[in-house]
């Protein structure tokens, strides 16, 4: 999804407190939007388009981190790079006065929905009403002493 129309975006962060620097984001973005020095892995939000194919596979969840900013002062790459970690969020109050108003909604609503996989193949998702097991694999099978005793239990 494009956020050029919008005066108010949510910004893609990665927090480099918490990233390892493994390069499994930078590998996986479509769009090229990430980018690293010797510090920092840093999304440029220029590029990002949202698609979220960066957050699964990062294994610290350090690359799901995200602030609500005006387009105009979107953090630049160079100043990404510096960061020993996030900065904070902007107040309702400083994002009004930065231009966002009442855009923050929009830029709230822009954030897509995951887009089904194309290979056909069901995402995995823990919730509520979903398998236990990933599709195509199968479970582990119960030790014989288990099931003796819960039909003895019965």
């Amino acid at each position: 999804m494009d956020q050029s129309d919008l005066a108010v975006i949510k910004q893609h962060l990665i927090d480099p407190e918490i990233c390892i620097r493994c390069n499994t984001c930078e590998t996986m973005c479509p769009r090229g939007a990430i980018t690293h020095d010797s510090r920092n892995y840093v999304v440029d939000a220029a590029k990002c388009n949202l698609c979220m194919d960066c957050i699964p596979p990062c294994p610290t969840g350090s690359i799901d981190n995200w602030r609500q900013m005006p387009r105009v002062r979107a953090y630049a790459v160079d100043e990404q790079l510096r960061w020993d970690s996030l900065p904070a969020e902007l107040s309702a109050d400083e994002l009004a006065a930065a231009g966002g108003g009442e855009a923050a909604t929009i830029a709230e609503a822009a954030v897509p929905a995951p887009q089904p996989d194309p290979s056909g193949q069901t995402a995995f998702n823990s919730g509520p009403g979903t398998p236990r097991c990933r599709p195509g694999r199968r479970r582990m099978p119960m030790p014989t002493s288990t099931v003796r005793r819960r039909l003895r239990n019965r």
